[in-house]
């Protein structure tokens, strides 16, 4: 039912590993009973909800987990599996191709040569090379240093190619979330303008074609009170800053967003999140899509007046 492959972590054998190779699929609990000899069902359910097993990337303690053929059953032998944490990303799903993360507002996606500071792209550099000391880590997109949510990298140079080619056939997909200054009249729009950059790195907007490259932003108002509106938002095109640069167009610049004339920042941090993304798999051409929660602090000023 299974090959077997295992190893020690440290020499004086505490936190041993096994990981079991699943040859067809089951459930999680007869598939250790057939390869954990030693232990009785008691005892495996007892590991299980002590979380220590894993079934590739993820700790599980259902007994019933759909297992798939070649998914692999780590046995933590000693302790408990523990999630890896780290400051300002959350890891949401990874497998041999892929990444995706959940990046707080305020970190860098991606360093450049003159930015020194801690970038998302280091943190998961990182991550991965705890697994394996050499293994690279390739960027795909890009999310603003101010925006906050998901983003997906490749593990390897064929997923991120195949990823970076069809990347336009889903990002218009991906909805962002926004709280933006003012009450929003008009429920839904499309926001169009041409987008150039200045010497400062400012984007700015203008109608002229000859002035810049199109940019087309779509946007759904979800909720509304005296002072703010919560918007969701989706983007036709990827220009730098787009959807911040449109909403300033409005006079609804989103909250905390100074660069792009915001005058207040309830939530100390720019009200920008990109809450769900979508994107093929690199290997299997499916298509997967990843959503986070509602950040609490977009809906807390809604719970509550507003004095500026």
């Amino acid at each position: 039912m299974s090959k077997k492959n295992s190893k020690y972590t440290s020499k004086n054998k505490k936190n041993r590993h096994s990981t079991f190779v699943v040859e067809q699929e089951m459930e999680l609990l007869p598939f250790l009973l057939l390869n954990v000899k030693d232990k009785t069902k008691n005892k495996i359910k007892g590991m299980l909800t002590h979380k220590q097993f894993k079934v590739n990337k993820d700790i599980i303690t259902k007994h019933n987990h759909p297992l798939k053929k070649d998914d692999q059953v780590i046995v933590n032998w000693d302790t408990a599996h523990r999630k890896q944490n780290y400051e300002g990303v959350k890891i949401i799903f990874e497998d041999d191709d892929v990444i995706v993360i959940n990046k707080r507002s305020g970190l860098l996606s991606i360093g450049s040569s003159k930015e020194k500071r801690q970038t998302a792209y280091r943190i998961v550099t990182n991550h991965i090379q705890l697994e394996n000391p050499v293994a690279k880590l390739f960027v795909v997109h890009r999310l603003d240093r101010e925006a906050s949510g998901l983003m997906v990298f490749a593990k390897n140079r064929t997923a991120q190619l195949e990823l970076q080619e069809n990347w336009e056939r889903t990002f218009a997909k991906n909805m962002y979330l926004v709280v933006a200054e003012g009450t929003i009249e008009e429920d839904n729009a499309t926001i169009k303008s041409y987008l150039k950059e200045s010497k400062a790195l400012i984007v700015h907007s203008s109608k002229n074609p000859k002035d810049g490259k199109e940019g087309i932003s779509k946007y759904e108002v979800v909720k509304k009170n005296d002072f703010f509106t919560l918007l969701e938002a989706w983007l036709h095109t990827e220009r730098k800053n787009q959807l911040r640069v449109h909403l300033q167009d409005m006079k609804h610049p989103i909250v905390g967003d100074k660069k792009y004339g915001s005058t207040q920042n309830p939530l100390n941090r720019t009200a920008l999140h990109l809450r769900k993304l979508t994107f093929l798999h690199p290997k299997t051409q499916d298509e997967m899509t990843f959503e986070t929660k509602v950040p609490e602090d977009f809906l807390k000023i809604f719970r509550f007046k507003y004095y500026d």
